[in-house]
């Protein structure tokens, strides 16, 4: 039987696409993403990430936008779109990664179906208070719920 979460890995059962083509990239995010006791799949490209999607369920995906093959905009549509033909009761969450910072790229990864938007580089605070947005509390809350009713 496993160990219930604890306040640092509130996530442990939590299955997470990480889609990025740069190596380095994607071995510091994946040491952030450990520290919440994720279950980490990778992904280099678009391409990669649609066929993984297709076997499998995830609680949420990071997507970088700018890939070889398929890019994380795209990837994100075909996401949405397979999610819409599969009649899917729940919307994968996914979380754009980009290292562009310029005016409307948060607007074009929204357009894109992605739900949330990370500039590079991110902090390990940063990364995981977005995880902590579209992940749900071990009590099955969204994490950003639980923090509002308990702020009052």
């Amino acid at each position: 039987m496993l160990d219930p979460p604890t306040a640092s890995q509130p996530h442990r059962d939590s299955v997470v696409l990480l889609v990025e083509d740069n190596a380095v990239n994607r071995m510091v995010a994946r040491a952030m993403i450990e520290e919440l006791g994720c279950q980490i799949v990778d992904a280099e490209t678009g391409a990669d990430a649609l066929m993984l999607v297709s076997r499998q369920r995830f609680d949420l995906i990071l997507m970088d936008c700018q890939m070889p093959v398929i890019d994380g905009f795209e990837a994100a549509r075909r996401i949405r779109a397979q999610e819409q033909n599969a009649g899917a009761t729940r919307r994968m969450p996914i979380i754009a990664l980009t290292a562009n910072a310029i005016a409307g790229d948060r607007e074009r990864c929204l357009a894109a179906g992605m739900d949330d938007y990370l500039t590079k580089p991110f902090s390990q605070r940063t990364l995981l208070a977005a995880i902590a947005r579209w992940l749900p509390a071990p009590d099955g809350e969204n994490a950003a719920t639980t923090a509002m009713r308990r702020a009052g």
